[in-house]
């Protein structure tokens, strides 16, 4: 939906308590690189995605 909004994603073997609840996921957003501003900026595109995503599930 938004092509080169995301920088690449890295993968780890770390599991975070995401082995707590069936369905956990981890989404972090923005890091050292980035202002909050930039960060609070992305949740319109990250909730838009989010939203089509859990739509078409349902």
């Amino acid at each position: 939906m938004y092509p080169g909004l995301f920088k690449p994603i890295m993968l780890t073997t770390s599991r975070y308590n995401q082995h707590t609840g069936k369905y956990a996921n981890i989404i972090e957003v923005g890091s050292t690189g980035n202002t909050l501003e930039q960060c609070l900026n992305s949740m319109k595109y990250l909730s838009s995605v989010m939203n089509e995503i859990l739509n078409k599930n349902n």
